[in-house]
């Protein structure tokens, strides 16, 4: 706003309302808007007689990037440049890799953090390609899993797809209010909070989220904001234990770590105003602490000081569903750890269909010739293929997949 520093013109103050205008009327990211771009990428894959067409892998690439940009608002060639440069990071990170050295190169690392933006992009992209390839294969898609049909596979691929994307447009939203704007973060809070009421249910004994990208400087975690059929539920996904208050009963066991459910209550209470109204204080005051110190941040996020959070009547049985996951033992690759947690439970991750592609799933095959693993890693490294195939850098990734310290 050219008039940011004299709020008290007319025309910063027609801005502004027209700025509440517009955050009043965001709601979950548009399925139309999937459904279109998975559209135009799957009829430009199938001829007129829905033939499937035999297509170079570069064509390929190039049609998941065009439909793609579409919903991400970048230009092609920024998102080719984010993908190259975050595609070994994403592998490197789900292996719980540190670092990898090819022979006679420099060293790479991959402890050195990663910001929201790219890699919620990057995970958008790969399961934008899931529902693309399911929506052109339909029931003849190979990876189906058993006891699911193709429509109720797609249907959680682009509901997930969904949740992913207004994850990602709000994240940048909060970003340009912090920075540019911040007496409109009240307005989106309350915006969040009636987009969370407003949910529609796939089912009635289904569950409904929003994802929220919280946490402080240098950690991220993420808020789910949940509906069920007769209650909302806070749940914080954060699998970093060294800047959770120590007086908090975060449920463990042993190494392994649950969800922690931060507050909860009834859609018929009497006290509906009043929760909602914590709600958007809670949602207002975690996302101006994202960029504070962890212990400020933390202790709003779990509750431990004063804000007392609504927990009515008996904890939701859903909760016991959630599941246990390792312990981190740093931050350094938390935007895919803690959203790891979301997507496990909005999945159930009991298919293959939403893993994570190519390279992963040979990795994690047993039956895998070595060559074949060699030629997937040298495509990764981008290095050539005997180079890789003598190289310590294969010999780091083999140890990090059995586990061996």
């Amino acid at each position: 706003m050219k008039n940011k520093k004299n709020k008290n013109t007319k025309e910063y103050s027609d801005a502004m309302e027209m700025c509440r205008w517009i955050l009043k009327q965001r709601t979950m990211y548009p399925m139309k808007r999937i459904e279109y771009a998975i559209d135009y990428v799957k009829d430009k894959l199938i001829d007129e007689n829905g033939v499937i067409k035999v297509i170079d892998e570069d064509s390929y690439e190039t049609l998941l990037q065009e439909g793609a940009t579409f919903l991400l608002r970048m230009s092609q060639e920024q998102l080719k440049d984010m993908l190259i440069e975050s595609n070994l990071l994403y592998w490197a990170a789900g292996q719980n890799i540190i670092s990898i050295r090819r022979e006679n190169s420099n060293q790479r690392r991959f402890d050195e953090g990663w910001h929201p933006f790219p890699f919620l992009a990057f995970r958008i992209f790969l399961l934008f390609e899931v529902c693309v390839r399911l929506k052109r294969e339909g029931r003849c898609f190979i990876e189906l899993p058993k006891y699911m049909t193709f429509e109720q596979v797609y249907e959680k691929g682009v509901k997930e797809l969904q949740v992913q994307l207004t994850t990602y447009w709000d994240y940048i939203t909060t970003d340009e209010l912090k920075r540019k704007c911040s007496d409109l973060i009240d307005d989106w809070s309350c915006n969040v909070v009636n987009r969370l009421m407003n949910l529609k249910l796939m089912a009635l004994n289904s569950c409904c989220e929003m994802n929220l990208v919280v946490g402080h400087e240098g950690h991220c975690i993420y808020l789910s904001l949940c509906k069920a059929s007769n209650y909302i539920l806070m749940r914080l996904d954060n699998r970093w234990m060294d800047t959770v208050p120590l007086n908090t009963s975060h449920p463990k066991n042993g190494a392994l770590i649950q969800p922690y459910l931060v507050a909860y209550f009834q859609l018929n209470s009497l006290n509906i105003e009043k929760n909602k109204e914590w709600l958007k204080k809670y949602i207002r005051d975690a996302t101006i602490l994202e960029d504070s110190n962890g212990n400020e941040s933390m202790t709003h996020l779990y509750c431990n000081g004063n804000n007392n959070p609504p927990r009515e009547e008996n904890e939701p049985s859903i909760v016991k569903d959630w599941p246990y996951r390792p312990i981190q033992t740093n931050a350094q690759n938390c935007c895919l750890r803690s959203h790891n947690v979301g997507y496990r439970i909005r999945l159930e991750y009991k298919s293959v269909v939403f893993k994570k592609r190519n390279f992963n799933a040979i990795l994690n095959s047993n039956n895998v010739p070595p060559s074949e693993l060699m030629k997937v890693l040298s495509k990764q490294l981008k290095a050539e293929f005997d180079e890789v195939n003598n190289g310590i850098a294969v010999k780091q990734a083999l140890v990090a997949k059995a586990n061996i310290s």
